[in-house]
């Protein structure tokens, strides 16, 4: 009776030790299962946009503008003598300024995007300025035009984390560029045009400007038209090209 009593006995912790073990491994189970089916987005921060990875041969002119009136009107000439859209990414105190040429831009069919308010690097300032800078460019933007633009290019194109966190809080993405024309250097017409051609490909933005400083721009933009119609591409503004794939971070 007493061997009865130790087997049995036994045979209980056995089962026990066996039972906390099964547990054990559909614990563990569980935890991996649940790990494999976490979003891979899960986590993701905001990120700035400098291409769109697409197969098309479509690139988006964007032309900043901070200042001045005598190179905003040729540019706008120009682009409508070819029958192309582009983005313009407009400061606010320079639209609330001189409203007649965001005006004809909207008019145009051109898309309204923001450049901030003044021009300064954001990644320098409080969040509180930051929030407060973005949002001054954005009421002043859709006071004269009408509309509110949901894609920033900051001044100086000058971003951070916090930056970035901001605008995606206020509904905006960050739009750089994979093709910089160099017009605000003022290198020559030539290097200009050479430069953005070579530096063109499918889903390319690309960074030119429209404000005095830049005067190089009007003599050089028919020539980059020219040049990449040429090569077989064709001109949509940001938020369409965006349509045909994914942003590239970098």
């Amino acid at each position: 009776m007493r061997v009865f009593y130790f087997n049995l006995t036994k045979m209980k912790r056995n089962s026990l030790v066996g039972l906390l073990v099964a547990v054990s491994f559909c614990l563990i189970g569980s935890i991996v299962i649940k790990q494999q089916i976490v979003p891979s987005t899960a986590g993701s921060k905001p990120h700035a946009i400098y291409k769109v990875q697409t197969k098309e041969k479509l690139v988006a002119l964007t032309f900043d503008i901070s200042w001045g009136t005598k190179v905003p009107g040729p540019v706008m000439d120009i682009l409508k003598k070819n029958n192309i859209k582009s983005t313009f990414f407009l400061s606010g105190p320079w639209a609330e300024k001189y409203p007649h040429f965001p005006k004809r831009l909207v008019r145009e069919g051109h898309e309204i995007a923001s450049h901030g308010d003044r021009h300064i690097n954001l990644s320098q300032e409080s969040p509180e300025t930051v929030r407060k800078e973005i949002m001054s460019a954005h009421n002043k933007l859709k006071k004269v035009t009408g509309i509110s633009p949901s894609l920033i290019r900051t001044p100086n194109g000058d971003w951070d984390d916090m930056v970035l966190s901001i605008c995606d809080d206020l509904g905006y993405k960050v739009i750089q560029w994979s093709a910089d024309s160099m017009d605000w250097k003022k290198p020559g017409v030539k290097e200009i045009v050479n430069g953005v051609l070579e530096k063109a490909h499918p889903g390319a933005i690309i960074l030119m400007h429209a404000s005095d400083t830049c005067s190089q721009t009007p003599d050089a933009l028919p020539a980059v038209i020219k040049g990449l119609k040429e090569k077989g591409y064709q001109f949509v503004t940001v938020s369409e090209l965006l349509k045909y794939g994914p942003g590239v971070i970098d």
